[in-house]
């Protein structure tokens, strides 16, 4: 009688488990979206601190906006480009889902000229074969924000990646790309943009030539920033030259502050922990730059590994920051399916937001002040 109750009691159990895996399973159902494999998920409108490479600072007021490459391996759950917005540096909250951007995607549709994957989500965006790549984002005038970025042109070999431009009348977006051919296109590619505004205030489209060895170069916008100045050749700024560097140097990022015209990027692999960023000081922001140190600014240490992706921005109070992305620590590239922290959500490999505070030397060199807010 007494195992008759036991063999009862498990199978009351047992139907009681059950059904709460009956009630919890349309929750468990929702698409983690978007997620690379094992990796945070990312839910508009709520914090995040998951995978965001690539990313791009920019500040308007007291807030500061930030954008990523691409997230996602699922082409109908994944953003073409990713926003965070933060008031403390520390903090990032993703943009909330409106009709005009689903999922919190600021770009939706990116360029016509794009190559284009063969499934496509049902929520009316568009989701390019690769990218977009790198977005950098930059204030032309008051109600008017670009987004420059790196996809893959349809129609050419090599599945060659080129830049192209998208226009917003807020820092949110969503960005609308107009443009019917590549802005930037070389024969072996071009990646990563960013976009200075220069003193006389025209904006020039910085960017990285995609070959071995690469080269970093920059070239003047028309004043809308609707393209680049027809005729005008791209001017050369740098490109690998000490040994830390390995064969690869990206992430072209300038900016001007206390009068000296700083120059950050990234080099080795990006998978790695070589990975690291250094910076150059030009005499102008055409060029003429030098390397004032043999080391790079930031490199692997502590918690961090691999830092890379450098975005130079202002903060409230004047002083100089820099976003950058980098792995944690033993979790070193991304994860493949199937491997074992892709069954624990948060533990795979992720490329997080970090923001560096910095300081400068009288003779303008830089040092790092801390490698967190």
């Amino acid at each position: 009688m007494r195992r008759s109750r036991i063999i009862l009691s498990l199978f009351c159990l047992l139907g009681l488990l059950a059904a709460g895996l009956m009630v919890l399973q349309p929750a468990q159902a929702r698409p983690l979206r978007p997620s690379p494999t094992g990796q945070d998920p990312l839910v508009a409108g709520q914090p995040y601190s998951g995978d965001f490479p690539d990313p791009s600072v920019l500040r308007v007021g007291a807030r500061y906006y930030a954008y990523s490459t691409t997230s996602g391996d699922s082409v109908k759950t994944g953003l073409n480009v990713p926003m965070v917005t933060s008031t403390d540096l520390r903090t990032w909250v993703l943009r909330p889902e409106t009709p005009d951007a689903p999922l919190g995607d600021v770009l939706p549709k990116p360029a016509a000229w794009a190559a284009y994957s063969t499934t496509q989500p049902d929520d009316g965006r568009l989701r390019p074969a690769h990218g977009p790549w790198a977005p950098a984002v930059a204030r032309i005038a008051k109600h008017d924000f670009v987004l420059a970025y790196a996809v893959q042109a349809a129609g050419v070999p090599g599945q060659r990646m080129c830049i192209s431009l998208a226009h917003a009348t807020t820092p949110t977006g969503p960005f609308v790309d107009s443009t019917t051919s590549p802005t930037v296109c070389p024969t072996k590619g071009a990646i990563d943009p960013q976009i200075f505004i220069a003193p006389n205030g025209r904006p020039w489209l910085v960017w990285k030539r995609d070959y071995f060895p690469a080269k970093l170069f920059t070239q003047p916008m028309d004043r809308a920033a609707t393209g680049v100045l027809p005729g005008r050749k791209p001017s050369f700024l740098a490109r690998v030259a000490q040994d830390w560097e390995g064969t690869i140097i990206e992430n072209p990022a300038m900016i001007r502050y206390q009068n000296r015209y700083y120059l950050f990027y990234s080099a080795n692999s990006y998978a790695s922990t070589a990975y690291a960023v250094g910076y150059l000081i030009c005499k102008t922001w055409k060029g003429d730059c030098h390397r004032p140190r043999k080391k790079p600014l930031l490199h692997t240490a502590g918690g961090i590994a691999g830092p890379g992706g450098p975005s130079p921005f202002v903060d409230t109070r004047g002083k100089l920051r820099l976003g950058y992305h980098a792995w944690s620590a033993g979790a070193v590239g991304y994860a493949q399916t199937g491997d074992p922290c892709s069954f624990a959500p948060g533990t795979c490999g992720q490329r997080r937001l970090y923001v560096a505070r910095l300081g400068v030397k009288p003779d303008g060199r830089l040092k790092v002040k801390s490698y967190y807010p």
